[in-house]
């Protein structure tokens, strides 16, 4: 019988494995622990509390890939957000990305600390595209290149004309 564990990360016998609710304890804990922000952590807990009212209290060593996949695909087409404003629109594709993050890094975690085969090794990271400055350039043609970019419109010292210094709005003009 091999007693050293440093040689193989062998799969503990579920019944010695830990409860997710506990587990999601000791994950919030070690990222508090890490100095994350008090808003990151409650995020983190917040998502992966959801996580364990949906597939239920069981041993982290029992959760399977196709698990994960199908909380994935429920969170993408049936859940129905509770938002403040009221609104129940489907998940954006970076909120479903935050939470594939979410549980990356909690199984990340476990793995680490428990030796537990890391479930999302096999489970696709979700389709996200980023907004990039070309593609707000495509939306608005007369756009030169230097102007500055924000996160919802670019910004046009020139007023859009195409003849632009490439200031900032802020900046100011050097004479000769």
């Amino acid at each position: 019988m091999n007693r050293n564990p440093s040689n193989s990360f062998s799969h503990r016998s579920p019944s010695n494995s830990l409860p997710l609710l506990t587990a999601i304890t000791g994950f919030v804990n070690y990222k508090t622990a890490q100095g994350l922000s008090q808003r990151s952590v409650d995020s983190y807990k917040r998502i992966l509390d959801q996580w364990a009212e949906y597939g239920g209290n069981k041993k982290i060593a029992q959760i399977t890939d196709s698990e994960i996949n199908k909380y994935l695909v429920y969170m993408r087409t049936e859940y129905v957000p509770r938002r403040f404003s009221g609104n129940t629109r489907a998940l954006s594709p970076k909120s479903l990305r935050n939470i594939w993050i979410t549980l990356c890094s909690f199984f990340t975690w476990a793995h680490t600390e428990f030796r537990f085969e890391n479930p999302m090794k096999s489970v696709p990271v979700p389709v996200f595209r980023k907004w990039t400055w070309n593609r707000l350039l495509r939306k608005k043609s007369s756009a030169c290149s230097r102007c500055v970019p924000t996160r919802v419109k670019p910004i046009h010292s020139c007023g859009g004309s195409l003849q632009c210094a490439g200031r900032r709005p802020t900046g100011t003009r050097r004479l000769f």
